[in-house]
């Protein structure tokens, strides 16, 4: 499976509840190329976002449209800015 040069991706931490970690893993990596999830701290959720250069509006889509079951937030742009910076 092909993934995206990391060194090009946009990088994003957010916080989503620790047991959906590998449900957001297996949403996104279902869009294969577009990003990749990696856990910094599994206990508190926390993950870094590897988005593939102009993939920032998709992914944040789908963020936004399981933000209850995720318990998405994010750790790099103030809550309620509908973009990544």
């Amino acid at each position: 499976m092909p993934s995206p040069p990391v060194k090009n991706c946009v990088k994003h931490q957010i916080l989503v509840n620790p047991h959906q970690i590998h449900y957001l893993r297996f949403i996104l990596e279902a869009y294969e190329g577009m990003a990749l999830v990696s856990t910094i701290d599994q206990a508190l959720g926390r993950v870094l976002l590897s988005i593939a250069p102009g993939c920032e509006k998709d992914v944040l889509a789908i963020l936004e449209s399981e933000r209850e079951e995720l318990g998405f937030r994010s750790m790099d742009f103030p809550e309620g800015n509908g973009d990544f910076p």
